[in-house]
């Protein structure tokens, strides 16, 4: 094999820090006649130290070199990582609009729940929310769901104000709800915000579809009893008609697995982004799409609700407490409880900008990515509460983005208490969520060396030196006033309005 051009780690720190490490990238390629995923030996040496302190260490690896076209099965597929690009993006914007989006009914707290599964629990008299009861108070027995969509419009609609909008919060890829949505949206963003990545939201299994009943328990009074059902009238129990319904085989073959297919070679997504899992033909599907999307040059991700590990795992409306290693993404609604827009939640439960912010940076500071979703209303206009959080949010994240994007984590901690770490291979981030005090001691383990230079980020106060030193006690940072007070702004509440980032410049 040959090795493509070699990394250089500018610091890990002191020689004996045990807490210090770096994860890197080495290229290989393989030499002629050599095929993927050949397997091979080498060594590793890494060389560390100045001047006659230069030291070497080694290491005998063998592993596969190159990687082999993906085969159709779990060991294959799950062999796959979590592409450069999504690593780096780190915030994104989930969408769910749909026919929920006309009832728009979610209950409240404490009877909360997603908006977007009204038509499930409207057959359902004893679940919390009373979608049951409010249905037929509201729209009468014999009002069907499908009736909705005579009011599902795209009056408000304008796909290019939407992917602006979220270029403005600062995101980097967005997921739209398939099956239901204008795909006019994919467009827009590939015209107008081409850095913006294009992901589909995929349901594995369908509500109400009878093909999906062999494969899922059809009793209505256990979890996830709408999968597999005919449509009925909760009220009388009478069957609701499908207009244009077209039996098939085998629902997974000839439903499920062309849809997926449909999604990555006709509309080009860049992530797959499944929910609810259940019987699937995952392994064919992802085998065929990550060797194509490899002939095109081009990284695709699939997270971990396909039927398989996938590249990511999503904790949902949580987060994670301390650094995972492996790569995760929480997903979450600025409703406080439903990913649909939901008209009976008040103005001040939503996200605000502030929210947005220390949610994205405590995620990014443990390896997560943050996928933040909007509930546009049922004629395809986004709340104006859901813009101003945005807005208020890229107001922050995008002038400080070099402490988000293209980040990584601080292997020894993600911080204590207040404190918040990323990392650069040249720069190491430090948050303080909150106004920090004048003189900032850090116990935490910090990559500072003498001769670093500490600097505020971002405002008007970007680029004020911070005075800094190591004691017995730790790293203390002396913040000038103008430091703490530069980038407070009267009208938003924001991060810098109270907390503070400060970079260190590794020195030479």
């Amino acid at each position: 094999m040959q090795l493509l051009p070699s990394c250089n780690i500018i610091r890990l720190g002191k020689e004996g820090s045990s807490y210090q490490g770096a994860v890197v990238q080495i290229g290989v390629k393989n030499k002629p006649g050599v095929s993927r995923g050949s397997q091979c030996s080498s060594t590793v040496v890494v060389t560390y130290g100045q001047g006659y302190g230069v030291k070497k260490s080694t290491q005998a690896f063998t592993g596969t070199c190159g990687i082999p076209d993906y085969q159709a099965n779990d060991a294959s597929i799950n062999f796959h990582w979590s592409p450069e690009w999504f690593n780096n993006a780190k915030f994104g914007i989930f969408i769910h609009w749909g026919i929920y989006s006309v009832p728009a009914y979610g209950s409240v707290k404490p009877n909360e729940d997603y908006a977007e599964w009204y038509w499930c629990r409207m057959h359902d008299p004893n679940y919390k929310t009373k979608t049951y009861q409010y249905h037929a108070k509201t729209y009468g027995k014999n009002f069907k769901y499908d009736q909705f969509m005579s009011n599902f419009s795209v009056a408000g609609y304008n796909p290019k104000e939407w992917v602006d909008l979220f270029a403005e919060a600062g995101a980097r890829y967005m997921v739209p709800m398939t099956k239901r949505f204008d795909w006019a949206l994919l467009d827009a963003a590939a015209r107008y915000q081409p850095h913006i990545r294009r992901g589909t939201y995929f349901s594995m299994p369908e509500w109400f579809n009878p093909a999906y009943s062999k494969y899922w328990d059809s009793d209505p009074a256990v979890a996830g009893g709408c999968f597999g059902l005919n449509d009925t009238n909760p009220y009388d129990g009478s069957t609701v008609k499908y207009t244009g319904y077209v039996p098939v085989k085998d629902f997974v073959t000839d439903i499920q697995l062309p849809q997926m297919r449909e999604l990555a070679y006709n509309y080009n997504t860049e992530l797959m982004w499944c929910d609810i899992g259940g019987p699937n033909n995952s392994t064919i599907f992802m085998s065929e799409w990550l060797n194509r999307a490899r002939t095109q040059g081009r990284q695709v991700s699939f997270n971990s609700r396909c039927g398989l590990n996938g590249d990511f795992s999503t904790p949902e409306y949580s987060t994670n407490g301390n650094t995972v290693v492996s790569k995760w993404e929480t997903n979450r609604g600025m409703d406080p409880f439903s990913f649909g827009y939901n008209y009976q939640t008040p103005d001040n439960q939503y996200l605000n900008g502030n929210d947005i912010v220390q949610t994205l940076v405590d995620t990014v500071s443990k390896n997560g990515n943050f996928l933040l979703d909007i509930g546009p209303t049922h004629n395809g206009s986004i709340p104006q509460i859901m813009q101003n959080g945005l807005r208020d949010a890229g107001s922050w994240i995008v002038p400080h983005g070099e402490a988000i994007y293209d980040t990584r984590f601080w292997s020894a901690t993600s911080g204590t208490d207040n404190l918040r770490y990323t990392t650069t291979h040249d720069a190491f981030y430090i948050f303080y969520l909150t106004q920090p005090p004048s003189t900032l001691t850090i116990s935490d383990p910090i990559p500072w060396l003498p001769g670093d230079t500490v600097t505020a980020l971002g405002g008007s106060a970007n680029g004020t030196v911070v005075p800094t030193e190591r004691t017995s006690s730790g790293l203390v940072l002396r913040i000038p006033q103008t430091a703490i007070s530069g980038d407070k702004k009267s009208s938003k509440n924001l991060l810098d309005a109270s907390g503070k980032i400060m970079a260190i410049r590794y020195g030479e």
